[in-house]
């Protein structure tokens, strides 16, 4: 059993060890703050007792002939009847009990008998060694349950041994039964009301230290992801860096070849091809230097362009990409922007193709609108496809994070296309209107806009 709860220990997360252990010890702390409360508030009552019952002897009796001749002559032959009679004045006596230097009981005022049997109780034999004893002590734990419980209903008592001394010796005892249900009582009723409070903080204590520590836990599996997603990033910005430098030379050499046959061809089908050819492999090479910006920031080359043109040119060469059931339609406002041509096309290629990839192979419908606004161009992509879930909302644009099957998605594109945007000063967001899904972009028509101004 032992061992099954170590190995369980062993397994929970340093902040729910740390949990586990700071409650067990806030547990024990309470639980013996509250035994010294019984035990402090017995203590003084026991030693206000005592101090009590010493001066109320002492001031009775210290002055009376009669004391001193029972001190001297501390026997069973006595009448210890006005010794009883001073004595039982005082406040919740139950029963008064004299015994000789021996221990054996002489007078009692509830029984009134004497017997010559020794007693055994501790409180005697210290008294007969000549120390008083104080004790509160249940009433069915003392020495003369058996008669007590019939004359009286008190739960708890406090038993008082006082030595009777002569000349630094013991003669006899003194020994009172005093009720002390009522002071007991409201002790623990005390007690009970510090473990009620004690209790409420206890649980307020678990509540906020598990609410932190869960806080923590989040914040360190975000820290753990953010170097993950990190280490992953500056891995891939390695590989695209080589692989830059691995096919930029038949890239060239596709390029070149492409401008040789645009330059001896006169037929404007052929020109139109090797154009979309040539876009294409622009686009490459495009993509090839965006991705080695996943490891460092992206570096815009801006140029003046008709956003409506190249949404037209991104559409047309994306028609042969998307499957024949679905429709492709744009609504497009010419405008002059000054911006960077290329991110603008990575990302619009990235919505229409992950737009594609929500229908399937059903029937669908993708539609590209444009529009300005105030000192920005807006660009939204509707598509009908199946849409996003609720719950990975947040995570659309984190690096690595892909709802497609392994083979189909890197979870790159969304990423690499808010970064793209950013460099640009400008906004990427997901949105929904009734059947359709939209992906869109904000981007200022010019360099210095930004991406605050406007609505």
């Amino acid at each position: 059993m032992l061992k099954k709860v170590r190995k369980r220990f062993a397994e929970l997360t340093l902040t729910k060890k740390f949990l586990l252990i700071a409650i067990c010890i806030m547990f024990i702390f309470l639980l013996v703050m509250n035994m010294m409360i019984q035990y402090h508030f017995k203590t003084y009552f026991v030693n206000r007792e005592r101090q009590h019952f010493k001066e109320s002897l002492h001031s009775i009796l210290r002055n009376r002939v009669r004391f001193f001749t029972f001190r001297k002559s501390w026997n069973e032959h006595m009448d210890f009847n006005p010794l009883v009679s001073i004595l039982k004045k005082e406040k919740g006596v139950i029963d008064i009990i004299l015994y000789s230097d021996e221990g054996k009981r002489l007078y009692s005022l509830v029984k009134g008998n004497k017997t010559k049997s020794p007693s055994k109780s501790e409180g005697l034999q210290k008294a007969l060694s000549g120390k008083p004893y104080f004790e509160i002590n249940d009433l069915s734990g003392t020495e003369s349950y058996d008669y007590l419980k019939k004359i009286t209903d008190a739960r708890y008592v406090q038993e008082i041994y006082y030595p009777v001394m002569h000349k630094g010796e013991v003669q006899g005892v003194i020994e009172v039964y005093k009720d002390f249900t009522d002071v007991l009582n409201a002790i623990n009723n005390t007690r009970y009301q510090a473990a009620g409070l004690t209790f409420v903080g206890f649980i307020i204590y678990i509540v906020v230290l598990s609410w932190i520590v869960l806080k923590i836990e989040k914040r360190e599996r975000k820290l753990q992801d953010e170097v993950m997603k990190y280490q992953k990033l500056s891995l891939l910005g390695q590989f695209a860096s080589k692989m830059a430098h691995e096919i930029g030379t038949p890239i060239h050499v596709i390029m070149g070849n492409l401008d040789l046959m645009e330059e001896v061809t006169e037929d404007s089908t052929i020109r139109k091809r090797v154009d979309s050819v040539s876009r294409q492999i622009t686009k490459i090479q495009t993509i090839i230097k965006n991705y080695l910006y996943l490891s460092r920031k992206p570096e815009p080359s801006f140029s003046k362009f008709d956003i409506s043109e190249l949404i037209e040119n991104v559409v047309e060469d994306l028609s042969f990409a998307v499957s024949d059931k679905i429709e492709l339609q744009t609504d497009t406002q010419s405008c002059m922007i000054y911006s960077d041509r290329g991110f603008i096309e990575q990302v619009l290629y990235n919505f229409i193709k992950n737009a594609s990839d929500s229908i399937g192979e059903k029937n669908g419908n993708i539609f590209v609108k444009s529009y300005k606004e105030d000192d920005h161009i807006v660009i939204k992509v509707y598509d009908d496809g199946k849409g996003v879930p609720e719950e990975i909302k947040e995570r659309l644009f984190d690096p690595f994070f892909t709802t497609k099957k392994t083979g189909k998605g890197t979870g790159l594109g969304l990423a690499v296309c808010k970064d793209l945007i950013e460099a640009l000063n400008g906004e990427i967001f997901y949105d929904s209107e009734d059947k359709y899904t939209i992906f869109g972009i904000k981007v200022p028509v010019r360099k210095d806009v930004s991406k605050n101004t406007g609505s």
